[in-house]
């Protein structure tokens, strides 16, 4: 790059167009007219000065920089003639005949432009040049180190390149070229900027066969021609590829879906000597939602390990398992045969790291964590199980904390409850707060909804009142105290409700109009009213809004207006602020349906299509990823759903043909199937494999 000296800066990094030199050229001509006798011509121009109109130039080694000169006649107007260019000192830097320099060294030295005059050659004022080196002077490999198992094809770590001045300082801006040299693969980008700390970075995918893998990194110039200067000029990076990881047993098996395969698979470690490697940590992972023992296993002496049984997904056809050491990677193949069935309930429920469902003859079966199952054990269950109870039921409720409970109403309009805190006795003292089995409320109460809460239930009459029982130590029994009570007693306010919800600590109804009503705590603004105040009593949620259902989760509400707008207020739980009054979400879809869990919720638009947003750390939005959402995000599937359910880490759904699909913790087997990491994508409930 080229600077003026005491002038102007001159940026001439890159220039490869040359500008026009003026130059001048006699011009002749004679005038034709009627007279015979020929026109003398003029006199001839002569220069009477030459000069380089730019100024001293300071320019960075390995760059070219453009001259120009302008010659006058004795009037001081501008003349085209020749021009020739001379350097004092072509080893600092070169001219070439149009007046383009090129600075090969450091080092000053002077160009003069000359040309023709009237006492002989007339030569230019000299301009000055002065070449430093503030650029690239050196390249080399930097955070790269060669895996200690990498097998053919693999990516290894990114190929870092280190450009450095005469100083030792990073260069940044410096073009740096990535080129295969050996073993085939590729590179990605070929050419690479180096960041402000002077590294250039990308991602080389090795070759198909075993062997040593090369590739170099140059720094380019103008024009992408490398420096011939810089020293060295090329640094190479180098890794050998070997069968560092290998299939022992287990391989190309057949198998029933979700039946585990008669051989675990084993992997065998070794170095680049083929010598086994013990005590080193293999991660397997499998396709399709397969299931194995162990997902990281350190291999024994004999340098193998095992990830224990491999349980095939749910997916006929080929499935998958990968080992993984390093950089190497060996992947084995199983073919998975039989039909599933899937589980068809009328509608599921999701809650505290449990889930119910009511069968289409009206039982409800349960599975997760006890004592929600209702089964009057306490080990938990993956499979849908019946509850233990005569019952038929309507409709169910799960309560959106844990430890938790549900709550049902039947048939012929009473409401049982089972769980942690279900508090369903009407004595002075209570004597049973866990319920391993649906217990009836003992009242006179006809139900027609209910909504189970922290240490609390509430529940819909069909008299459209709202009564609710035990703990109120947040106001959230809506009776304007805060004494406990365990026989249902109605909310205060003389209202006249049609869908009630109960939190952890507070409560929310709908009005017969659709006016929003809560109480209870309201620390995180969950009471929509503006205020962070605690309520003993029903309080008018501060909208204009009328809403066509509602829910609260631990810490907030939302609700459906009949317009089918989303709006939540309280705390998702995704570290935004917490809001007083109801908020919308502009991106939204129009809904026709909600569903409020712990620290999420989610709803369907009417072609069935499922959107979640908030807390996101067990993977219940379903959205393939753990990342909080704080807007309606669409769920990762192409199943249309006709109802979705929020639990507290969890979500499920019915699919349009009635299947059930869940996603999101499966600690104790609240997805249908056994207990272990989290699922970020929706998956079918299987009950049984047909041949």
């Amino acid at each position: 790059m080229a600077r003026v000296w005491s002038a102007t800066t001159i940026k001439a990094a890159g220039r490869s167009a040359q500008l026009a030199v003026l130059v001048v050229a006699a011009v002749a001509g004679a005038s034709c007219g009627s007279s015979t006798t020929p026109t003398p011509p003029p006199p001839a121009t002569t220069v009477t000065s030459i000069a380089i109109t730019n100024g001293n130039i300071s320019l960075d080694r390995g760059y070219h920089f453009q001259l120009n000169a302008t010659a006058r006649d004795a009037n001081g107007a501008i003349i085209v003639v020749p021009v020739t260019w001379r350097s004092l000192d072509d080893k600092i830097v070169t001219v070439d005949q149009a007046g383009r320099i090129f600075a090969a060294d450091t080092g000053i030295t002077s160009i003069f432009a000359s040309t023709l005059g009237v006492n002989g050659t007339l030569n230019s004022p000299p301009v000055g040049i002065r070449v430093t080196w503030a650029g690239p002077a050196k390249i080399e490999t930097t955070l790269f180190t060669t895996p200690a198992a990498i097998t053919p094809g693999a990516t290894a770590d990114s190929l870092r390149a280190l450009v450095t001045d005469l100083k030792g300082n990073p260069v940044g801006n410096a073009r740096v070229a990535f080129a295969v040299t050996g073993g085939g693969g590729s590179i990605s980008p070929a050419i690479a900027v180096t960041r402000a700390n002077g590294i250039a970075s990308a991602e080389w995918k090795l070759g198909p066969a075993i062997g040593v893998n090369t590739a170099t990194a140059t720094v380019l110039g103008e024009n992408d021609v490398p420096f011939a200067f810089v020293t060295p000029s090329v640094t190479t990076f180098s890794i050998r590829t070997f069968q560092a990881i290998a299939i022992a047993n287990g391989d190309a098996q057949t198998g029933l879906i979700l039946a585990a395969l008669p051989v675990n698979p084993v992997v065998l470690v070794v170095d680049s000597l083929n010598k086994p490697r013990p005590g080193v940590p293999v991660t397997f992972s499998v396709s399709n939602g397969g299931v194995i023992t162990t997902s990281v296993v350190s291999t024994g002496a004999d340098g193998k390990a095992s990830p224990g049984s491999w349980t095939l997904g749910e997916v006929p056809g080929q499935q998958t398992l990968t080992a993984k050491v390093g950089l190497a990677t060996v992947t084995f193949k199983a073919t998975a045969t039989g039909t599933p069935v899937h589980y068809t309930p009328a509608k599921v429920i999701a809650g505290g790291f449990a889930t119910c469902a009511i069968e289409t003859d009206g039982s409800v079966s349960c599975f997760g964590e006890q004592p929600k199952v209702g089964d009057s054990t306490t080990v938990n269950k993956s499979v849908p199980t019946p509850t233990k109870t005569t019952a038929k039921f309507t409709s169910v409720a799960a309560s959106m904390t844990s430890p938790s409970h549900f709550c049902a109403i039947a048939t012929d309009q009473s409401m049982y409850c089972w769980g942690v805190n279900s508090i369903t006795d009407t004595l002075p003292a209570p004597t049973r707060f866990t319920d391993l089995a649906p217990k009836q409320v003992p009242s006179g109460i006809s139900w027609t909804q209910a909504a189970p809460g922290g240490a609390h239930n509430c529940g819909l009459g069909t008299d459209q009142k709202v009564y609710c029982w035990g703990d109120n130590s947040t106001g959230q029994l809506g009776d304007q105290g805060f004494k406990t009570h365990y026989a249902p007693a109605p909310v205060s306010g003389g209202f006249r409700f049609a869908a009630v919800t109960s939190g952890v600590g507070h409560s929310c109804a709908l009005s017969t109009d659709g006016g929003a009503f809560c109480w209870g705590l309201n620390q995180n603004g969950q009471l929509g009213d503006g205020t962070a105040t605690v309520r003993s009593s029903p309080t008018a949620v501060s909208t204009i809004l009328t809403f066509q259902s509602i829910g609260a989760g631990q810490s907030f509400t939302c609700g459906l207006s009949t317009t089918g707008t989303a709006h939540c207020w309280g705390n998702l739980g995704t570290g935004a602020a917490s809001v007083s009054i109801p908020r919308a979400y502009p991106t939204a879809p129009v809904f026709t349906s909600l569903s409020v869990g712990g620290f999420h919720a989610c709803a369907l638009t009417a072609d069935g299509t499922a959107y979640c947003w908030g807390d996101n750390t067990g993977g219940q939005l379903g959205d393939s990823t753990f990342i909080e959402r704080q807007a309606p995000t669409a769920v990762a599937t192409t199943v249309k759903f006709r109802s979705i359910s929020a639990g507290f880490g969890h979500t499920c759904g019915n699919a349009i043909d009635g299947s059930v699909l869940c996603w999101g913790l499966n600690r104790a087997g609240e997805l249908g199937d056994v207990p272990g990491a989290s699922r970020t994508q929706p998956r079918f409930i299987v009950t049984k494999v047909l041949p």
